[in-house]
């Protein structure tokens, strides 16, 4: 078995939607299964770039860059954990 046919999605599809789908693949000279897993495949990278990029405002970007340079002291909490972490070292 080729190293491509690992995993395998069941998919139910109206008749319509089969239709259109096995054409856009035809005029894309691909097979069905090219034409699905190049398109799922695009619009998934897609997905996952614009869950991963965090776009802030200017004042947010600013509120950010300044927690940064000047950081809160820590708080009950953060130093428990850090002793948590000093111990487990």
């Amino acid at each position: 078995m080729s190293a491509l046919k690992k995993q395998r999605i069941d998919l139910r599809l109206t008749e319509d939607d089969k239709n259109i789908i096995e054409e856009a693949a035809a005029m894309s000279n691909q097979t069905v299964t090219q034409f699905l897993v190049s398109s799922a495949c695009e619009h998934a990278a897609q997905v996952i770039e614009q869950h991963r990029r965090l776009v802030l405002n200017e004042e947010s970007w600013n509120q950010v860059m300044d927690a940064i340079s000047n950081p809160p002291p820590p708080n009950e909490r953060i130093k428990r954990a850090a002793e948590r972490l000093k111990k487990m070292e």
